[in-house]
């Protein structure tokens, strides 16, 4: 069974790991090419999704030539663009600033590749444009995915098997999760890539982990929602709590209570639609599909309502400001609510 990564933990250590690697790779040059992003660190993962996220990005400008007032259906026209992009592909050049976000962000997605391969892959199913995904952009995450790659590979077995070409999110999101529930192999042997990331930066995973937390029996894992608030009466950067809040907002007449009162539901993720998810990201999480999809996935694990509660409250609520009588927080609010009602 996976464990859980503590987001911050991973995010921090992924900005140190790649200040360490880009300060030597820019210390004799300005800007660095592809072939030179294929070496760039001893974890062959890092760099074949940081040359994944060029490709992304060299995608993204080609469509940026499209326009409706010329042919780029022709032949002539087709062969040129062609010629434009192999060209291109072959001169990479990339400085330091522009380099670094992708470096951090390929270290963060290797390190869940690693040690908790069904996130990552929920992050990036999370991540599904309006358009949907198709099989052929599964079978692109393939071409770049060198570590556990038996869960992806099952995953696209069972999207070749779906009746329709294209799956949205919520359609990719549920076949993932049956992917994963079905799945049974082992995680790979973490230790040769821990080796490989403590040439540059030491570590151990058990640093990462997001479960090495006091166990059920002490006393804080057991508090009520009027302890905590007693608690946070104390704590001068936000005396009230989520209750308080929401408690308070009368001509809402919207209370935990009256939340409590709807209907269970089995999953969290499940329950969000396409809407509400992007509402949540853009509101509550930073505009960070990944923030978002970790910590749905580590509420859908909490065993209590006050557990989940607490959870929001301590990692994100504070985090991110968040105005607790919004839309975005007493929606939220409720479909957690719903779940361990």
């Amino acid at each position: 069974m996976e464990r859980k990564l503590d987001q911050a933990l991973v995010k921090q250590y992924s900005e140190e790991f790649t200040e360490k690697v880009l300060s030597v790779a820019y210390a004799t040059s300005e800007r660095l090419s592809g072939k030179a992003i294929l070496n760039l660190t001893p974890v062959k993962q890092i760099n074949l999704l940081v040359i994944k996220a060029l490709f992304d990005q060299w995608q993204h400008e080609i469509d940026k030539l499209r326009s409706p007032y010329f042919d780029y259906e022709s032949e002539e026209v087709q062969q040129a663009l062609d010629d434009f992009i192999n060209t291109l592909s072959q001169h990479i050049s990339v400085d330091q600033s522009h380099l670094q976000p992708l470096v951090e962000q390929a270290v963060q997605e290797t390190l869940y590749l690693v040690l908790s391969p069904n996130v990552y892959y929920q992050q990036q199913v999370a991540t599904i444009s309006a358009e949907g995904i198709r099989e052929e952009d599964v079978l692109t995450w393939l071409k770049y995915i060198k570590i556990n790659r038996p869960l992806l590979e099952l995953y696209i077995n069972k999207f070749r098997q779906q009746p329709t070409a294209v799956l949205d999110t919520d359609a990719a999101t549920h076949l993932l999760d049956e992917t994963v529930n079905e799945f049974s192999d082992p995680l790979e042997d973490a230790s040769p890539y821990v080796a490989s990331f403590s040439e540059i930066y030491s570590f151990e995973p058990e640093q990462l982990m997001a479960d090495n937390e006091p166990s059920h029996s002490e006393e804080e894992s057991v508090r009520t929602p009027e302890e905590d608030e007693h608690e946070e009466a104390v704590v001068p950067t936000d005396p009230r709590t989520l209750h308080d809040y929401l408690s308070e907002q009368s001509s809402a007449n919207t209370t935990l209570t009256d939340i409590q009162k709807k209907h269970k539901i089995g999953s969290i993720r499940e329950y969000i639609g396409v809407n509400q998810r992007y509402m949540f990201i853009r509101e509550l999480f930073g505009n960070d599909p990944q923030e978002y999809q970790q910590a749905i996935y580590e509420l859908d694990q909490k065993q209590s309502y006050v557990e989940a509660f607490n959870f929001l409250r301590h990692e994100f609520a504070q985090k991110h400001h968040w105005k607790m009588d919004s839309e975005e927080v007493v929606e939220l609010l409720e479909i957690v609510s719903k779940r361990y009602n």
